[in-house]
């Protein structure tokens, strides 16, 4: 191997010093949550590491203070919030970002560029499905999604096999905050064995130092970070800064450009504008968490008082018992001594406030999102009712979801994209032909958060039952079927899984409804001769449709 030169010593020495520099900004950044995030640990998951600073290494014995959690509805919360997050935001039953053309694009290409998009983002979904990002969403969310900031790393080490996704804790994880408010630089520190170096960094050739050490004692640690820092000299191109340092030293260093070119993928669910890490639901409910946490405490007490009350005894009436007695257990007494056992007080009445713990429990679900619409009396809700519940239950999800989806979820698929462009499964977009064909910007859209139409089905709802039951015949005369099902089925997002028949199958249906209908009046046996007729069908309603009214048959 050559020696590196001058100018690269000087680039090298250069790119550490800007690694060292950044990554201590972003320690800072953590270090005014760290206290709220181990105190959320505490709560939601007191079996994790919760050393989350990354200057220490991996705690090797656990904190034994788990037994003064005295209640577990934390864990539950979190086991839910995940999954409300994931059916909301990227399910794996359906497509969560649609990318459509920009308003760039002439309206002539518009139609055939979003149907190449549609096919491409189609094959990025399988690849999403065929790797384990689901499995490694559900390890880094549980509870780290619930604090406010999940980590990912997303890269395809063998271009024939599908991505390979590993979740990264916080402890793990230092961000800092852009110009424009998004995450910028983003660090993972890894504290790693020397004997394991290998493994963690497959054919990279370490430097002398950090070769010295293995050789003396490989079980030491050293620490290894990756960073990524966005680099601005081109406002049209996203790029990215790439460093790897072991125990401080340059290991390599290249430039990352395109969207989704960044394997380190950064979700904040709960983001504020001066802060790099967010504030989820979980630092939100410490103080209730601490309350409910110290009403059980009490409860707990309170029935153990009443239950087991202390008592006196004289000394030397009998055998000592001032380690308790055991129920069912006959004891002597001297004579005359016979009231000297007695309870020391009568334990008031149990505070009935110790069990009302219900309204707490109800604010905390409502700060998880957990409080989707229920059926609080016996009367089941109605379709419009139910409606209306869902539409505000989104709207409050979608606020502070909307930077984590654009972050999160949209990242995550320009991370796929970007791989599937690199390994040749998925061809770029590109506007017209030929050498100067210049690839096209499509914009990412949210097909999940439907407030919004979910708010106009339910107007339209409101509107039929008003309308069907006003002027029936009317309604029935002025209203389109067939295009007001397409027009809800494109509102609830199924018009792919909604199956149409062929004008062909429909005309054929007719004929042969309209044979069976024939036969049967050929069919009917004949009246006799003045008889009149049936009372159903004699008078003006003869051979008239009836119309439905508020949901009666037709």
């Amino acid at each position: 191997m050559a020696e590196p030169t001058d100018d690269e010593k000087g680039k090298t020495e250069e790119l550490e010093s800007l690694v060292k520099n950044r990554l201590q900004e972003a320690r800072r950044q953590k270090s005014h949550f760290e206290l709220d995030m181990r105190e959320g640990y505490f709560f939601a998951a007191p079996h994790r590491a919760r050393t989350v600073s990354s200057q220490s290494r991996a705690p090797t014995v656990r904190t034994p203070d788990a037994t003064l959690l005295n209640m577990s509805f934390a864990f539950e919360l979190c086991d839910d919030f995940p999954t409300v997050i994931i059916n909301a935001f990227f399910p794996e039953t359906k497509p969560w970002v649609i990318r459509r053309a920009g308003p760039m694009v002439p309206e002539d290409q518009r139609d055939d560029i979003e149907e190449a998009a549609r096919k491409s983002d189609a094959t990025v979904f399988k690849s999403i499905l065929a790797s384990n990002f689901y499995e490694e969403c559900g390890k880094a969310f549980n509870p780290d999604l619930a604090l406010g900031t999940v980590g990912l790393w997303i890269d395809q080490p063998v271009k024939w096999k599908p991505p390979v996704v590993q979740a990264v804790p916080i402890r793990e994880m230092e961000i800092n905050i852009s110009k424009d408010g998004t995450i910028g630089d983003r660090f993972i520190v890894r504290w790693t064995k020397l004997r394991n170096i290998g493994a963690v960094l497959p054919g990279k050739t370490l430097p002398e130092q950090v070769e010295e050490k293995r050789k003396r004692d490989d079980k030491k640690e050293v620490q290894i970070v990756w960073a990524f820092m966005p680099i601005y000299d081109d406002p049209g191109t996203e790029k990215w800064q790439y460093v790897l340092t072991v125990d401080g030293c340059h290991l390599e260093n290249s430039t990352l450009k395109g969207e989704g070119s960044c394997p380190f993928l950064i979700g904040r669910f709960g983001a504020t504008p001066e802060w790099a890490w967010a504030v989820g639901p979980l630092i939100k409910a410490l103080p209730d968490l601490r309350c409910m946490d110290e009403l059980t405490k009490n409860k707990t007490e309170s029935v153990d008082l009443h239950l087991k009350p202390p008592i006196t005894f004289p000394d030397s009436a009998f055998v000592n018992i001032q380690d308790g007695i055991e129920t069912g257990m006959a004891y002597p007494v001297r004579p005359g001594e016979q009231d000297a056992i007695k309870n020391i007080y009568d334990p008031p009445p149990m505070d009935p406030a110790i069990y009302l713990t219900q309204d707490l429990e109800t604010r905390l679900r409502r700060l998880f999102f957990l409080d989707w619409p229920q059926q609080d009396g016996k009367t089941p809700p109605t379709a419009t009712q139910w409606l209306d519940e869902m539409t505000m239950a989104q709207r409050r999800i979608g606020t502070p979801g909307m930077v984590f989806w654009r972050e999160f979820c949209g990242g995550a698929f320009m991370r796929f994209l970007y791989l599937a462009e690199k390994s040749g499964i998925v061809k770029p977009i590109k506007l017209g032909n030929g050498p100067d064909a210049k690839a096209v910007s499509l914009m990412p859209y949210n097909p999940a958060s439907r407030a919004a139409d979910q708010e106009e089905v339910a107007l339209f709802a409101r509107f039929a039952q008003l309308g069907a039951g006003i002027a029936p015949e009317e309604w029935k005369i002025e209203t389109d079927g067939a295009a007001t099902l397409d027009a809800l089925a494109k509102k609830f997002g199924v018009e792919d899984i909604w199956k149409k028949r062929t004008q062909a199958d429909k005309s054929a249906a007719i004929e042969n409804i309209q044979k069976l209908m024939g036969g049967a009046q050929a069919g009917a046996p004949a009246m006799p001769q003045g008889a009149a007729p049936p009372q159903e069908l004699a008078g003006p309603q003869m051979n008239q449709p009836t119309f439905a009214v508020q949901g009666q048959g037709l």
